[in-house]
């Protein structure tokens, strides 16, 4: 049987970058080459590898499904290969390419990343926070937790957390009212929106109140603007369970009402397909999920003892 010779690595480099725009000409830039050249190393895989890598229709490409399977096998092969030439450098730490949503980023991982590496002395985490992730990162990365629904293709998950969400104030922001607050003391101007105002669109009707706009107030477009704006005393926020614990157990933020909704997301912990979940990484995944079950049953008590105070 003949075998099929190895494509030339640079050409797969090339590609990598061209499937990821389906592109020529970005993927030049992105390479600081011309399009021309990103063109002939494309046609050069292909007649290595001996079928089209993309559809050309007129001025446009699209990746073929032979192409997209051979773009999936060289971001995991490159993927694994830094990793073994980072893990063969016993000079440096070895690096772990992490991705999230700024905000779990800030507000969750990074109070307890430290003691990950001091327990992992030859570990360091690289981060990349976006403003939001809501599927898997197109950039190149080991590790990523996505808030979404999941049914990704073209990557491995599996669920980190589940999430409820609820209305936060400042401890003093009710105080005038000189009783507990219910949800129909709010108006329109003390709401605080994060990206979207479907949240309190949704606590408003769960409470029948539709007297006024739940679309006014204030829109932010970060979750740890949101939190800090509340605990200013500028108006409420919708909290949830992962982004909002630093508020309450500091006692900058409370819960002032009963009512909480479970959210149609959650946090996922995201691998890429090709990418062999073992050595570091490993290690890595299983301290995450140990800190999310820690974090979950930490929300337990904190809900039992709520719920007793509410009582008194």
């Amino acid at each position: 049987m003949m075998r099929r010779k190895m494509p030339n690595l640079n050409a797969l480099r090339v590609f990598k970058v061209a499937a990821r725009h389906e592109n020529f000409t970005r993927a030049g830039e992105e390479l600081g080459i011309s399009q021309s050249a990103v063109s002939k190393h494309i046609a050069h895989l292909e007649d290595s590898l001996g079928q089209p890598l993309f559809i050309r229709q007129h001025k446009n490409i699209a990746l073929s499904p032979f192409g997209r399977e051979v773009a999936l096998a060289a971001s995991g092969a490159f993927t694994q290969l830094m990793q073994r030439l980072t893990s063969i450098n016993t000079g440096k730490p070895q690096q772990i390419t992490f991705v999230a949503d700024a905000d779990f980023i800030q507000l969750w991982l990074l109070q307890r990343l430290f003691a990950f590496e001091l327990e992992n002395a030859g570990v360091r985490i690289s981060l990349t926070g976006e403003v939001a992730v809501s599927d898997p990162p197109e950039t190149d990365y080991q590790c990523a937790v996505v808030w979404g629904s999941g049914g990704w293709q073209g990557c491995k998950f599996e669920l980190l957390f589940t999430n409820r969400l609820f209305p936060v104030a400042a401890p003093e922001f009710f105080e005038h009212l000189g009783r507990p607050p219910r949800m129909s003391d709010l108006n329109k101007d003390m709401l605080i929106h994060d990206r979207t105002t479907s949240l309190w669109s949704s606590f408003l009707a769960a409470e029948g109140l539709t007297d006024f706009d739940p679309s006014a107030g204030r829109v932010y477009n970060q979750t740890s603007f949101c939190l800090e704006a509340a605990a200013q005393g500028m108006g409420v926020t919708i909290g949830d369970e992962v982004s909002t614990r630093p508020y309450l157990e500091t006692g900058r933020l409370i819960c002032p009402f009963a009512t909480r909704l479970a959210s149609p997301h959650a946090y996922y912990l995201v691998f890429p397909a090709n990418l062999s979940v073992d050595g570091t990484l490993a290690i890595f995944a299983d301290w995450l999920k140990a800190e999310a079950r820690a974090h979950r049953e930490w929300y337990t008590d904190f809900w039992t003892r709520h719920e007793s105070q509410r009582q008194k």
